[in-house]
């Protein structure tokens, strides 16, 4: 149900299609949440049929008809009641496939874990640039107005910045381990 309530959302913002969702989405929270577009129009019916979301049929001339979502204020009051219904635990387990093959790593010579590890570091790295380019975008536009959504965005890049930097610094020094090591 998270997923539905990303929707709402985002809808609470601006009307939009599922495909503008998803763009949205895929430029926003994707580092932390991610859907794919048939998930999304999954939620989108899902939703409508509880009475959170309408939308209205804009026609096109030789394509489909597209449907443009709005949340309701039922859905308004959904969403709202949500986010203030915080879970008893906030941090939950995690799939990490990185980490369950380290785990099994003692069946491959340390030469390629460490290359593993390089890999890993190199695509945070890459992570963090995008990570930085946002903050930057977002540190300009708080810097012209302090209303609304961004000082919060930015709470969640910020997060990832975080999160890259200590995954990089763990992957360093696991490298420095392994070459302490012998075979």
């Amino acid at each position: 149900m998270t997923l539905g309530f990303i929707i709402l959302g985002l809808l609470s913002d601006t009307s939009m299609t599922g495909y503008e969702l998803k763009a949205f989405l895929d430029r926003s929270i994707n580092f932390f949440w991610s859907a794919e577009l048939s998930q999304i129009y999954r939620e989108l019916s899902r939703l409508e049929k509880l009475g959170y979301i309408s939308y209205k049929t804009e026609r096109q001339e030789g394509r489909p008809d597209k449907k443009i979502y709005s949340i309701t204020q039922e859905g308004s009051e959904a969403f709202i009641k949500w986010l203030k219904d915080f879970p008893n635990t906030l941090s939950t387990p995690s799939r990490n496939e990185f980490l369950v093959r380290i785990f099994f790593s003692s069946k491959l010579h340390k030469e390629e874990l460490i290359s593993h590890f390089e890999a890993y570091i190199k695509e945070l790295d890459e992570e963090m640039k995008i990570y930085e380019s946002i903050e930057r975008m977002l540190n300009e536009k708080l810097m012209k107005d302090c209303k609304g959504d961004i000082f919060y965005q930015r709470l969640t890049v910020r997060r990832g910045l975080s999160f890259s930097r200590a995954e990089i610094n763990w992957a360093k020094e696991c490298i420095e381990e392994l070459k302490r090591i012998q075979n």
